[in-house]
């Protein structure tokens, strides 16, 4: 479990709530804390990680048109592959009536990714409720903060400011 226990911790500052209908509630990983995890432990996406080419899966239910994605995800080397599922609305009505979504299919990827990622351990914490608990979400925050970069130190872009080139 070396892999899922470095993965494991959520920075809560890159979390989210959520709740959807019928009263179900939880905490959302925001997906570029996901990538930014993969990227810190395996490198670059496309060199040390990467996505393989989705495909999507349209399905009319009603007045409803769903878009489903599925997506393999790999690490470390190719042949080390997980699968992710993700969903989203396309179009359906709504209390204002008809309504189409042009961002479902880019929802639905996302969500497939970041569902194949939690099999690898990203996350581990939201996924295994244990943001529900408010002394563990403090104890993270405050592990957190340690690790995040001093905003006091001096940054290169500051001692060497980038020239203007319109003078010239």
């Amino acid at each position: 479990t070396d892999l899922w226990d470095r993965l494991g911790k959520t920075d809560p500052k890159h979390t989210k709530p959520f709740s959807r209908a019928g009263g179900f509630r939880g905490t959302a990983i925001k997906p570029m804390f996901s990538f930014h995890r993969m990227t810190e432990e395996f490198g670059a996406c496309g060199e040390g990680w990467g996505v393989n080419e989705p495909s999507f899966q349209v399905v009319h239910v009603g007045d409803d048109a769903l878009v489903y994605c599925t997506v393999s995800v790999w690490h470390g080397q190719r042949e080390n592959i997980v699968f992710g599922v993700g969903g989203d609305k396309v179009a359906g009505k709504n209390k204002n009536g008809q309504f189409t979504d042009d961002e479902a299919f880019k929802k639905a990827f996302t969500d497939a990714v970041t569902n194949a990622l939690k099999l690898i351990g990203v996350g581990a914490d939201v996924h295994m409720g244990l943001f529900d608990d408010n002394k563990y979400v403090s104890e993270a925050k405050a592990e957190f903060a340690e690790k995040r970069p001093n905003p006091h130190v001096t940054r290169a872009a500051d001692v060497f400011p980038v020239p203007d080139y319109d003078q010239y």
